[in-house]
């Protein structure tokens, strides 16, 4: 259940973050050595200024290189929006995206103080945005886009060793969750919907899935068991080849003793995404409880 959204992607977050870390307990660096290497200009930094045009042009014609992994040539054009609109939260959003694989290509090529830079930079700019969403659904409380976002961010700087902050990533899927069954309810209030039709041809029904999933493995990743068993349960009700709730779900109930529960959810994933990882580790969880 990694890996969602834009994707949300980043493994390898952790090993980075974990060497860097190990470095610094070494004391083979200090800080202050750290930050000459700052002097190294982001490629994006060199890029030649655009020709002048609309600044949702802008944006648009960024995301249409983002899309086509060409983190590089979009920077310039978020921020040409960024420029016209300081509080373009979606602008803000792919920048910080677009740091974050640029820190990863340059931590696979081993250019790890590069990579560290640009990784700060994301960073830096997450901070920039998150008020921005917190601000947001203070003034639509019914905006779902600002309840993933900020789940998100948060979900993904926890992957960073030794910055847990999954509890306001959970906060934030919880709370999405809780208007989208609110504004579900109001679809049922209109007498020409039956609540079956509202749940199965829901307008939230995407987003309703999301949360569960998200909240699902957050409550498995701390170990909540129970928790994780009753969120990704309904996630994979609406959704029954939804492969990661399927896994996930069945190692909560292997987790908890319930082995012959967590059979029909593994071998699911099996068979629905066979020469996947998840698959490859679902058969070693089966040969153990057989």
């Amino acid at each position: 259940m990694k890996n969602i959204a834009n994707n949300l992607p980043n493994q390898q977050i952790d090993v980075f973050w974990l060497t860097t870390i190990i470095v610094l307990v070494l004391g083979l660096f200090s800080f202050s050595s750290i930050f000459l290497f700052s002097s190294i200009q982001v490629a994006a930094d060199s890029t030649p200024s655009l020709p002048e045009t609309s600044p949702q042009k802008s944006f648009n014609e960024g995301l249409a290189l983002f899309r086509q992994s060409k983190y590089e040539q979009a920077i310039p054009y978020f921020n040409t929006m960024l420029l016209q609109d300081p509080e373009h939260t979606e602008s803000y959003y792919y920048l910080g995206q677009c740091y974050l694989q640029l820190g990863i290509i340059e931590y696979n090529q081993k250019n790890i103080f590069k990579a560290y830079s640009l990784y700060r930079k994301a960073n830096e700019i997450a901070e920039q945005v998150i008020p921005l969403y917190i601000k947001g659904i203070k003034q639509d409380p019914d905006e779902l886009d600002n309840y993933i976002k900020l789940g998100y961010i948060y979900e993904l700087r926890s992957e960073v060793p030794f910055n847990d902050e999954y509890k306001i990533a959970l906060e934030y899927y919880l709370k999405g969750l809780e208007v989208v069954k609110r504004l579900e309810n109001n679809l049922i209030s209109d007498p020409s919907i039956s609540a079956s039709n509202t749940q199965r041809y829901s307008p939230y029904r995407g987003i309703k899935i999301y949360f569960l999933s998200r909240a699902g493995y957050i409550y498995w990743l701390k170990k909540d068991y129970t928790e994780a068993i009753d969120y990704l349960e309904q996630a994979v009700e609406l959704s029954p080849e939804n492969i990661e709730g399927n896994y996930y779900l069945g190692l909560s109930y292997v987790k908890i003793g319930e082995k012959e529960e967590a059979k029909p959810y593994l071998l699911r994933v099996i068979e629905l995404v066979p020469q996947s990882e998840y698959a490859q580790e679902a058969e070693k969880i089966l040969k153990k409880i057989d």
